[in-house]
């Protein structure tokens, strides 16, 4: 079998993962020399930022530079921006960082520390092995891989939206035959349609209340700014990124407001979580914006999607 992300490249570093605090992609992380702490990755967080929990035990002080706006689900605040330091994520690390610090989440048993964001993946290849549980960080210049059998790619299209937030990255997701732009975000537990996506989708879907686990409690959004919104479960009957498919899967019908804070609330639009991410293995390939998905998990083979 070929190896990833190109033939011969070697990682710039290979770390474990876990999936944790109710469905996030965890590694641990260093701040400033102390540590580990749980940073959750977030491919829809435009900034590496803490939590409150972390900035209590650390004397982060505030930085010389305008407050930065920063999107959740459901509303969006600026923020101070704050001088964190060094983050260190395997032998790679962001020196000097400045971030914000988020609060902690609420209503649940614990929250992490951080999120690493978009400023530290983009800066390499991205692997994440879901059969082995190890993200591998590879030089963003290699080239682009040849696929082993059960692979396929898609477009990943760096978009700048309408709004002041830096550069996000969106995919086109095929749900039940119609064609749905949609942002991969790490940082959203389940899967999230807008409305008008829904009705584009509702003479082949059909709703109701569902047993799986989508967001932290059921089919209530609760976002990092502490606010809490009703979502509608919809049960797709299939799915597809690339070759990499999900059958009679939950997503939650929602007009977030980050689909205004982006320009997207008049089309039909989608953040797919890591619900649906988890399950495959998968390559961000910054350079030349192309997703690779790979065949569903091992680990997962017998689930359902």
């Amino acid at each position: 079998m070929l190896s990833l992300p190109a033939q011969g490249a070697d990682p710039i570093t290979e770390l474990p993962y876990r999936i944790d605090y109710d469905g996030w992609i965890t590694v641990s992380a260093m701040v400033n020399g102390k540590g580990p702490y749980d940073f959750i990755v977030d491919s829809g967080a435009t900034i590496t930022a803490v939590f409150a929990n972390l900035s209590d035990t650390n004397a982060f002080t505030l930085a010389d530079r305008p407050p930065i706006r920063v999107l959740g689900l459901v509303t969006a605040n600026s923020l101070p921006a704050v001088n964190i330091g060094d983050i260190a994520v395997g032998n790679q690390r962001l020196a000097g960082h400045v971030g914000v610090v988020l609060p902690n989440w609420k209503n649940v048993e614990r929250s992490p520390s951080g999120v690493i964001g978009l400023d530290f993946l983009t800066q390499y290849k991205v692997y994440i092995d879901a059969d082995k549980r190890t993200i591998r960080l590879y030089d963003r210049q290699d080239s682009a891989p040849l696929l082993p059998d059960g692979w396929s790619k898609t477009r990943m299209r760096a978009d700048d939206f309408a709004s002041d937030a830096s550069t996000l990255y969106r995919i086109t997701v095929n749900m039940y035959g119609r064609r749905i732009p949609c942002i991969i975000d790490l940082g959203a537990s389940g899967t999230i349609v807008n409305y008008r996506a829904l009705r584009r989708l509702y003479s082949g879907v059909y709703t109701g209340q569902s047993g799986r686990k989508g967001f932290s409690t059921g089919s209530r959004l609760s976002d990092i700014f502490e606010n809490v919104e009703i979502s509608r479960p919809v049960r797709i009957p299939i799915i597809k990124i690339a070759n990499a498919q999900w059958r009679q899967h939950i997503v939650h019908a929602f007009d977030a407001p980050i689909f205004e804070e982006l320009g997207v609330h008049r089309k039909p639009f989608c953040l797919v979580g890591t619900d649906l991410m988890a399950e495959h293995s998968f390559i961000f390939d910054f350079t030349h914006e192309t997703l690779y998905m790979g065949p569903k998990a091992r680990r997962n083979a017998a689930g359902t999607g």
